[in-house]
């Protein structure tokens, strides 16, 4: 920005004139309609990243105090209005209801719509800036918990150019969020088809045919523990860990459950070292990860990640040990092919006996001796390639999805930051 006269660093070439500086509050205004009449109106909730989104429950009208609710005190909006939480505004966004007309939303939420000087879908722009969540710093008020009321966000500045300069930066980044919904919305897609691709798969309801269209022998029925074995892990904390140098690389169950992709390869990964002063001669060779070998994470606060693991398809000829929390198992490689326990563990009967086998309270974990147990059902060596490259092939579309997801959002950033004054 030429900070000078006011003039963000992209701009549209038509458009000279220097940006006028505005507070929030004279070009917005509160709206404040209470359902007093205790209408039959849906009821909305503001979602962080979908806005608003109708809630579970609607109400039948009349006073619903037997529910715990009086929807009388609901405010009632209709298009085109901003609503938020004032108490977690630094953690979600601002819902704009678009053509939703009469609603009801919490008694809580702070309300408004624009004035005729500032368009709405570029007001919606200026709120994902840099700029707008830095202000929500400086202008909330309380102690512990902090809110940002109307007079509050009434105060933050803008800098606002004609009318008609604002609706050409509404539409051009629009553009970006409409490419942005159809890669997500592709993403989506492909994930519901593999989930779906899956179920038939493993519950063989779809049959692969062999290179002369005949068919594959009938899948084998094994326990875990009659094709896997088990190794040693480490019990290495972060503090054994760095990301700049050292001779062995270390899985740790925490990078499991938020970052590593279900099929491992180093060379994709962001993975730590064991710290070079740490002693690692007494680890056996055999502990050492082989291509192929599943690494468990062994603990977890929910169900939904218990079990959670990956399959290590690559190592790039580097030294890799699994670490704390961890299961460390190795297939027998007659029995199967690398490539297909990953999605063997993903699976729809895997995941419910993982999930029934898991014990504990607050925390959630799994054994090697309980895991042995679980019942699996295995294809021939040659079944497991095709269904292993299908399915594969439909990840690293997902995969190429979200790299477009990531690398468009970006630049949607970029955009944000350089077409508004800061």
């Amino acid at each position: 920005m030429n900070k000078q006269k006011n003039i963000p660093e992209i701009r549209f070439p038509e458009f000279n004139a220097e940006l006028e500086r505005k507070r929030l509050g004279k070009i917005i205004y509160k709206t404040d309609k209470k359902n007093k009449e205790n209408l039959d109106l849906p009821v909305y909730s503001i979602n962080n990243t979908k806005g608003f989104l109708p809630q579970a429950e609607q109400f039948e009208g009349r006073n619903s105090n037997d529910r715990g609710f009086d929807i009388s005190i609901y405010k009632i909006i209709n298009k085109n209005t901003f609503a938020y939480n004032p108490a977690r505004i630094n953690v979600g966004s601002i819902g704009y209801s678009f053509d939703l007309d009469n609603i009801l939303v919490s008694s809580l939420y702070v309300c408004f719509k624009t004035k005729e000087s500032l368009d709405d879908i570029f007001l919606l722009h200026f709120l994902k800036t840099v700029s707008f969540n830095t202000s929500i710093l400086r202008y909330e008020e309380g102690g512990v918990r902090k809110y940002l009321f109307f007079d509050n966000i009434s105060k933050i500045p803008i800098f606002l150019p004609s009318i008609e300069e604002q609706k050409r930066i509404a539409s051009f980044l629009s553009v970006t969020d409409k490419r942005l919904a159809q890669l997500k919305e592709k993403k989506a897609l492909l994930t519901a088809y593999k989930k779906g691709m899956m179920q038939k798969i493993f519950s063989q309801e779809l049959r692969f045919k062999d290179e002369n269209r005949g068919e594959f022998p009938d899948w084998e029925k094994k326990k875990f523990g009659e094709v896997f074995s088990f190794h040693s892990t480490n019990s290495f904390s972060r503090d054994n860990l760095n990301y700049k140098a050292g001779f062995v690389k270390n899985i740790h169950y925490g990078d499991i459950h938020t970052k590593f992709n279900s099929h491992f390869e180093t060379t994709k990964e962001f993975v730590p070292f064991i710290n070079a002063e740490i002693e690692l001669s007494k680890i056996s060779k055999i502990n050492y990860c082989k291509e192929g070998d599943l690494i468990i994470a062994d603990a977890s606060e929910d169900y939904e990640d218990v079990g959670k693991c990956i399959e290590i398809i690559e190592l790039n000829n580097e030294k890799v040990l699994a670490g704390l929390h961890t299961i460390h198992a190795r297939p027998n490689s007659e029995k199967i092919t690398i490539g297909f326990s990953g999605h063997l563990m993903k699976s729809a009967k895997i995941r419910l006996q993982i999930k029934v086998i898991a014990q504990g309270t607050k925390v959630l974990s799994i054994s090697a001796t309980r895991l042995s147990n679980i019942k699996i059902s295995l294809p021939s060596i040659s079944e497991q390639t095709k269904i292993a490259k299908f399915l594969s092939g439909i990840d690293n579309k997902i995969s190429i999805c979200q790299s477009k997801i990531e690398q468009t959002q970006e630049y949607k950033k970029s955009l944000l930051q350089k077409m508004f004054c800061v």
